[in-house]
């Protein structure tokens, strides 16, 4: 990463070496606040570390092929939450959840949601799919960086200006002035989420 050793970028943004190691082989996944330290070591916003992480995923250094991957298969019956439905599941087709989720891979990014002011709709450790390349309407959620932080919330354009909107009512509403930094992200078109 620019230049700097996994040890260096450690004792630049104050993380540890092993953490850094597992970041680089994708077996982590940043905090938004991981993200802005990494950032600031390496004398970039957030959101270029973004972008250039993008652009590395969709051009990663080769590698040996992997073997080939089923996807998980797709039941052509919808599942009843209430009464049990039976025995009686056919078989659709094989589904690819990036397939579902993702529908332009270069616009595409992911990112590890951090805090509460997004629930219930969005849990502190929720994967983010955000799309950078659409355009929010009122009442989308976006991503957005806030005087350098990154931030999570529904998007309102109104005769005052924008709006940013918690779900949590516990946080206040931002309404983005003159005086404050604003830098649209992307809009979060989905949420992924393990239960175990």
């Amino acid at each position: 990463m620019a230049g700097l050793s996994q040890e260096e970028l450690a004792l630049e943004s104050g993380l540890d070496r092993t953490y850094i190691s597992m970041l680089e082989r994708s077996v982590k996944i940043p905090t938004i606040s991981t993200l802005v330290k990494l950032a600031a070591s390496l004398g970039q916003s957030p959101s270029q570390l973004l972008v250039r992480a993008q652009q590395f995923e969709l051009n990663p250094v080769p590698q040996k092929a992997k073997k080939t991957q089923s996807h998980p298969i797709l039941f052509g019956t919808s599942v009843s939450c209430g009464t049990p439905i039976g025995q009686d599941f056919l078989i659709e087709k094989e589904l690819s959840l990036d397939e579902l989720m993702i529908k332009k891979p270069k616009d595409t990014f992911f990112i590890k949601a951090s805090g509460d002011s997004m629930n219930p709709l969005i849990s502190d450790g929720d994967i983010l799919v955000v799309n950078r390349e659409l355009k929010p309407k009122n009442g989308s959620i976006i991503l957005a960086q806030i005087n350098e932080e990154f931030t999570v919330k529904r998007y309102f354009k109104t005769s005052k200006g924008i709006q940013l909107l918690p779900e949590n009512s516990n946080f206040k509403d931002l309404l983005i002035t003159e005086d404050i930094k604003f830098i649209f992200c992307g809009v979060i078109t989905g949420i992924t989420r393990l239960l175990n």
